[in-house]
């Protein structure tokens, strides 16, 4: 293969009929089932779906934290069998190490990849200057902002040049200023680096104004409901946000979420003995209630 064939492909995630159980065989549950999708090489893709829909365990297989049951998930075709430094993961908890300085967290995964200390700070203040963090190198976790915190979570992540970054709503424990300016600050960083994300979260608006592509996810078990391209010009802003066309795409998406959230409420309540309480308890028996 060349060089440039090869250039090509770098940071392809392909996940093929994936297939996710747990528990004993009487009582397994069954968290996602045949599930394929795509993200290509340099694209941002999001994956939203009501809660318990197999989002998160979906990531960790691709992550290398988890085994599918069935099917595979493989990175530049090669399968994935285990975490590994071409994958960058951010969770919505802010995994730093206390004990150590901003900069220190950032250049802790090129230390224990070997590389010399005056690289690993060259690298590690580079991307701290991208990110606004400068200033704050030499500060620990405690003394920072949850979105400062997450800023250097990102970073972090970042500088083990990894082919793809794996994201578990990352802004999901911010308030809404703050989440905004990260998701304005995650954009410009993807722009610049162009790696392949596949981004977990429950916020539509925020899957739409980052996203290439946004794959629906329904209720438990989890299968893909429909692949929506978000056809918007970048670089995006947040004024983008209240024209027609994101409108147009918000209604489409949050309409085909507000059926799996019935779906996935319905499949609750009739699991918790409820389904004789005046209606049949189920997507149509729940519209009758909202």
């Amino acid at each position: 293969m060349s060089d440039t064939a090869t250039a090509a492909t770098r940071g392809l995630i392909e996940v093929r009929n994936l297939g996710m159980r747990f528990g004993s065989s009487r009582q397994a549950v069954v968290a996602i089932d045949d599930v394929s999708l795509t993200v290509n090489p340099g694209e941002f893709v999001s994956l939203i779906g009501p809660s318990g829909c197999g989002k998160s365990s979906l990531l960790n297989v691709v992550a290398g934290f988890a085994r599918p049951s069935s099917g595979r998930a493989s990175l530049d075709g090669v399968a994935i069998d285990g975490p590994g430094a071409n994958r960058g993961v951010v969770f919505q908890q802010y995994s730093l190490f206390p004990w150590m300085t901003v900069r220190r967290n950032v250049e802790f995964g090129l230390k224990m990849q070997g590389v010399p200390a005056s690289s690993r700070e060259t690298t590690a203040r580079t991307l701290l200057g991208l990110a606004g963090l400068l200033a704050f190198e030499n500060h620990y976790p405690d003394q920072l902002s949850g979105g400062m915190k997450q800023r250097v979570g990102i970073v972090r992540a970042l500088a083990t040049s990894p082919q793809v970054m794996l994201m578990d709503e990352p802004f999901g424990a911010l308030d809404a200023q703050t989440r905004v300016v990260m998701q304005q600050i995650l954009t410009n960083m993807w722009q610049k680096f162009r790696l392949s994300v596949l981004f977990i979260t429950h916020d539509i608006e925020e899957a739409i104004f980052l996203s290439d592509r946004v794959y629906v996810m329904t209720a438990r078990p989890g299968r893909i409901k429909a692949e929506v391209t978000i056809d918007l010009p970048r670089p995006r802003t947040a004024e983008m946000m209240s024209s027609l066309a994101f409108t147009q795409i918000l209604h489409k998406l949050r309409n085909l979420i507000r059926e799996e959230s019935l779906a996935a409420m319905g499949s609750e309540l009739h699991d918790g003995g409820l389904e004789g309480f005046g209606t049949e308890v189920g997507p149509e028996g729940l519209r009758e209630l909202v």
